[in-house]
């Protein structure tokens, strides 16, 4: 089934999350031959926790980047065979379904692979006359693989392990080396079976389909051996003994391996760069899920993705250029996000992407459950303060009101119990870290800079730590390249937020001219709203000075 991911902006504030949960189901609801996966691309906050877990909801999946992965691929049920397999049984395999490794499984985990190499060194070995040794395998199985006639089997214990002896050598010359248990390929020469039977032969393998006289099999009844018969001669034989012994003999041990959240790019180095040009894909506890040849790193492929309260190109997921963008729901300023096909974009000036998604559902009849309700209406709460923001129209009320009916909740109570959530600032927390959790970059020519926003219930908690936030500022902008960053310690209470500048302050004073100072940071009483109340203002104040 082709899957869809609907992700947010990076730096995920709590509508953003939930929209995406909230249109994913939708999605699945209204297109149920594709799966929507609702996704993340950075950290949950405190107040999405919150809400989340309220409401029993799964966290979107995270993802670090658009690129394609492992994941992407359709890979095919993985062939592989177990580690007492014959090599026999393992050729026939390749050339049957055409592949040229076969991975070899135990308990669900690779031990190792089986290549067209290993079975040509297997085939070397013969043509080389080296001494040859069975580890315990199977009578039967070396029945089946010499497709040999079972004259007689006297064995107590029906496995074969010992040296193997060709009986090319003179009898005493032969007889000198054998041991009791050993194996032994002789032709139609009678003294020579019952000579190398009574001295211990556990198995003997009678060549060319020679006969076998009463005499031999008495002896081999006495001493409990067992006779085989074959139509090769007593080369051929060798070499399908070398095709009855296990993989684990001639497998290698050493082979690459990815996980489904490798990126496309650095498998391509794994594979191209492998003897085996091939990579095998483990789960998170080792499990083999396939394996990945040259032909399936041809095919184009990407992610899926549709994008929810965003459409910037600098607060988009890492790899958004690498992904094929089917859909934008969003509430935001045009950003310039480019696509390479033409895409549903909706755009609505309100309070909240959740906002959006609630209308689709109404619009289109699709039941809504109330996990489902709940989370959307978290985020219109969120991203309205409750309906303060000036961005805040008379949809975001009906919808909120109309998904409050369905949770059956105090739609007040709830929406206090959501902001002070989102106001709780953990203790020792670094402020590098709090600065990073709602922050966006914009661009304006050969200008750009970054807004992050810490909601406060209280202004002189962070004014005494007003220090390590301009520290932390001057690092934040360091880090994201831009030329001006601005945070903003908003107060829903006061309705005001204080405002920190790194770089050229007279932007923010032109902005907001007569903006008073409040312990070296600048009030802005009535904005709240980054989107509407802060940003248009710099901008233009960056647009005009060009």
């Amino acid at each position: 089934m082709e899957r869809v991911y609907v992700v947010g902006h990076r730096n995920p504030d709590t509508d953003s999350v939930c929209s995406a949960i909230g249109y994913a189901h939708y999605k699945a609801e209204v297109e149920k031959k594709k799966q929507f996966i609702p996704a993340r691309c950075g950290e949950l906050t405190n107040e999405a926790l919150f809400v989340l877990d309220y409401f029993k909801v799964r966290p979107p999946i995270f993802l670090e980047t658009l690129e394609p992965t492992v994941e992407d691929l359709e890979l095919k049920d993985p062939i592989f065979v177990s580690p007492d397999t014959p090599v026999y049984d393992v050729a026939m395999l390749m050339e049957g379904k055409g592949i040229k490794n076969v991975p070899v499984v135990s308990r669900g985990k690779m031990i190792g692979v089986v290549t067209e190499s290993n079975l040509a060194r297997v085939y070397v070995r013969r043509l080389k006359i080296e001494p040859l040794v069975i580890h315990p395998v199977p009578l039967e199985q070396l029945v089946r693989v010499l497709k040999a006639e079972v004259v007689c089997d006297h064995l107590k214990e029906k496995t074969i392990s010992g040296k193997v002896h060709i009986a090319v050598d003179a009898l005493h010359v032969l007889l000198g080396k054998i041991e009791i248990g050993d194996v032994v390929i002789v032709g139609d020469n009678e003294p020579s079976q019952i000579a190398l039977l009574e001295k211990g032969a556990k198995l003997m393998i009678i060549v060319n389909n020679a006969p076998v006289s009463s005499r031999v099999l008495e002896i081999a009844k006495e001493k409990g051996a067992a006779v085989l018969r074959v139509k090769f001669d007593a080369f051929g034989a060798a070499k399908l003994i070398n095709l009855a012994l296990p993989v684990t003999l001639v497998m290698s041990k050493k082979f690459p391996t990815v996980t489904k959240r490798d990126t496309l790019e650095d498998v391509k180095n794994i594979v191209f760069t492998s003897k085996l040009r091939a990579a095998f894909v483990e789960d998170e506890k080792g499990k083999l899920l396939g394996v990945i040849t040259r032909t399936d790193l041809m095919k184009d492929v990407r992610k899926k993705v549709i994008l929810v309260d965003h459409n910037e190109i600098t607060q988009a997921p890492e790899g958004v250029e690498k992904a094929e963008i089917l859909e934008i729901i969003d509430h935001h300023r045009l950003g310039g996000l480019s696509t390479l096909n033409p895409v549903f974009f909706y755009n609505e000036p309100v309070g909240s992407t959740s906002t959006i998604v609630t209308e689709f559902f109404l619009r289109d009849g699709v039941k809504m459950e109330r996990e489902i309700a709940g989370v959307l209406l978290a985020g219109i709460v969120s991203d309205t303060l409750f309906f303060k923001l000036s961005t805040t129209t008379e949809k975001d009320r009906a919808m909120a009101g109309f998904l409050a009916r369905i949770t059956k909740l105090d739609l007040e109570k709830f929406a206090k119990k959501v902001l002070k959530e989102g106001m709780k600032i953990p203790e020792n927390v670094d402020p590098l870290d709090l600065l990073k959790r709602d922050v966006k970059v914009y661009e304006m020519g050969e200008e750009s800079f970054a807004v992050s926003q810490i909601m406060t219930s209280d202004f002189s908690v962070l004014l005494k730590e007003k220090e390590k936030f301009a520290t932390a500022l001057k690092s934040l902008k360091g880090e994201l390249g831009v030329t001006h960053c601005f945070v903003l310690f908003t107060n829903p209470i006061e309705e005001a937020s204080l405002v920190m500048v790194e770089g050229d302050q007279r932007i923010l004073e032109k902005a907001f001219d007569g903006a008073e100072k409040k312990d070296g940071l600048f009030l802005l009483k009535g904005v709240m709203s980054r989107k509407k109340d802060f940003v248009p203002r710099i901008g233009d104040i960056l647009r005009r000075e060009r």
